[in-house]
């Protein structure tokens, strides 16, 4: 139904700009976890495997090739 697409398109949409977020705060201080959570995910796994799904990369292989060595 068209009110389906539309939840689908919403829902994907609001994912995409949470995974952004986190791809932004992973190049900071905080944990994975910490990303994870600030950026409304309640389970790690879920988190990784979206993030994953959408990257490429686990959120910690992530940060290590986003973030440059002191």
């Amino acid at each position: 139904s068209a009110a389906s697409d539309v939840y689908k398109r919403q829902h994907q949409y609001i994912l995409h700009m949470r995974l952004q977020e986190a791809a932004r705060l992973l190049r900071g201080e905080k944990s994975v976890a910490a990303v994870a959570e600030a950026v409304g995910f309640r389970d790690d796994k879920t988190f990784y495997r979206a993030f994953s799904r959408r990257f490429g990369v686990s959120p910690g292989r992530f940060r290590r090739l986003t973030v440059p060595v002191p």
